[in-house]
């Protein structure tokens, strides 16, 4: 069994029944969950637009709403969201529905602290199989950038498909965006799509440098040329040398100033 002491799931408890928010509550937060319990329809729309939850326990009859009809909301706003649907009027029928709208999960009342437990450790543990799983996927598009480069937008195939036509050519380019949709990563696709993918790629975020201590990254600098250098550095364009360097934001650097003098 997974421990969750240290790390607690935030819970949303639907149902119009007081002691039963209340029981919940105390049963969860005993293991050291966070809680958050709501009677109605609205206010649980309200509050998973509000905050991220992990879980969230659905009572199947909230009045004279239907429990199953928050499924697709909440799930909308939460795509990972675990449900788990409790009812006094449990049946195979609509054990099957709520499955079959999205629900993890179904558990008759009345339901037992045992029970509550058992539920919530297997959305634990689904849980962390699933950050694991999307941990190892980032680590294989680091290591394999083109397993990344997949899509359905024709925009993006084109531009998929020219990156790989230059990728075979000894062309500068230039990749434009926004900052944060995916040109470092268009970059180490190129990169492993080339001749040069066997030498290395060197990045280089030019805002992070004054144009000083730029020109010292870019063409290196021998110990005592300036201060704050302490030792002969080849740079980082003799560092690639038959790879692949990427100025970053190089749209950043001044356009008065020379960088080859």
């Amino acid at each position: 069994m997974i421990d969750m002491t240290d790390n607690p799931l935030n819970i949303l408890i639907v149902d119009d029944e007081l002691n039963i928010r209340k029981t919940l509550a105390v049963c969860l937060e005993t293991e050291g969950h966070h809680a958050v319990a709501v009677s109605n329809f609205e206010d649980t729309v309200n509050e998973a637009s509000r905050r991220s939850f992990d879980l969230a326990f659905v009572d199947l009859r909230l009045g004279t709403a239907d429990g199953l009809n928050l499924i697709p909301p909440l799930l909308s706003q939460t795509p990972w969201l675990k449900i788990i649907i409790i009812t006094a009027y449990a049946s195979i029928d609509t054990a099957v529905e709520a499955i079959r709208r999205g629900a993890t999960d179904y558990i008759p009342k009345p339901f037992t602290p045992a029970q509550v437990r058992l539920a919530v450790q297997k959305v634990f543990e689904m849980r962390t199989l699933e950050q694991r799983v999307a941990s190892l996927q980032e680590d294989m598009g680091r290591l394999n950038p083109e397993a990344d480069f997949s899509s359905a937008n024709a925009a993006m195939q084109r531009v998929i498909s020219l990156s790989r036509q230059v990728a075979s050519t000894e062309a500068t380019l230039l990749l434009r965006g926004e900052s944060g949709t995916g040109k470092t990563v268009l970059a180490r696709a190129i990169h492993s799509w080339s001749r040069r993918a066997n030498k290395p790629i060197c990045i280089a975020s030019c805002p992070a440098f004054s144009a000083e201590l730029l020109e010292s990254e870019l063409f290196g600098h021998v110990k005592g040329a300036f201060t704050g250098a302490v030792r002969d550095n080849p740079g980082r364009i003799a560092t690639c040398e038959g790879g692949t360097l990427l100025l970053d934001e190089i749209g950043d650097l001044p356009a008065n100033r020379s960088y080859l003098s």
